[in-house]
């Protein structure tokens, strides 16, 4: 693992860590009580996302290294920046973390057999490349579960002190998150950066924008139309349309070791903070002048 790697599964860790620092052992018997909000965020990530995202790669004219890397985006649902926005326009946070929980527990089955599937499906002759089960698990197990725990645990035995470092440490974890993709992206080949060309950009933008945009508009319109709340729409929303870029970053650059595979995650990485923050701050604010 090279160091721009080792920053990521460390930056990734302390996010974890965040999250688990927010919650209480209590909060996982009351965060789950509206199951239809949580069900239809739960489906919509690990099944529509994957099916959503297999159509996109399927149809476009992109590599297969960078089908393989887009697909990888859509199987790494959101973390702690999805959680932080839901915060920010205040969504349903609780929905948000409930979400994050579960799915990041999911993932440790989910990630290894949905990344071979693509790499068996997109790339011809890839008996060299494949995900191992069971070192994804470990490094899911490691970087996302394990310090999550901790959190929880660090939150039951000083929760003041949690409280106190609760709000400093999201804007810490995001600006570290922010530090990670700028290293990855400016930096050069050898020292694990990807090498992005423009032009990879600009091939790759309007793939990650009808991921990105159509996931959001169409689970947070499903979840409408089925009678969900504004509030907990907006926030399926969120969850469903912005993906953990830093994992489909580890699980293409650590995992399966190919630097073109985690140039779809860097470009999605590039916007949508902002798109996701611009469609909350919408919605929500719509849902304030509906009830006047």
């Amino acid at each position: 693992m090279n160091t721009i790697d080792a920053l990521i599964s460390l930056v990734l860790a302390l996010i974890m860590f965040g999250i688990g620092a927010s919650l209480k052992v209590a909060d996982f018997k009351t965060m789950f009580e509206d199951k239809k909000a949580f069900l239809t965020g739960l489906v919509f990530q690990m099944l529509f996302l994957p099916l959503f995202a297999f159509l996109i790669t399927y149809f476009s004219d992109l590599s297969p290294a960078w089908k393989v890397g887009l697909f990888i985006i859509a199987i790494c649902p959101g973390g702690t920046t999805s959680n932080f926005i839901s915060y920010i326009v205040r969504a349903d946070t609780a929905l948000s973390i409930a979400l994050t929980s579960i799915n990041s527990i999911l993932i440790l089955f989910s990630i290894p057999l949905l990344s071979n599937f693509a790499l068996n499906f997109f790339i011809e002759n890839q008996s060299t490349i494949s995900v191992s089960i069971t070192e994804t698990f470990f490094q899911v197990l490691f970087i996302l579960i394990l310090p999550a725990a901790l959190g929880v645990l660090f939150n039951e035995k000083c929760s003041t002190f949690s409280k106190t470092i609760g709000k400093p440490l999201k804007y810490i974890n995001t600006l570290l998150l922010a530090l990670v993709f700028g290293i990855k992206f400016f930096g050069s080949k050898a020292s694990g950066g990807s090498g992005i060309l423009t032009e990879d950009i600009l091939t790759l933008l309007p793939y990650c924008l009808l991921l990105h945009i159509g996931a959001m508009v169409i689970s947070y319109n499903y979840a409408k139309f089925t009678k969900i709340n504004k509030l907990q729409s907006t926030t399926i929303g969120i969850e469903v349309g912005l993906q953990n870029t830093t994992l489909a970053i580890l699980v293409t650059g650590t995992l399966i070791g190919n630097n073109e595979m985690t140039k779809p995650a860097l470009v999605f990485a590039m916007f949508s903070f902002f798109t996701t923050l611009g469609f909350a701050t919408f919605t929500m604010r719509k849902e304030l002048l509906d009830r006047y």
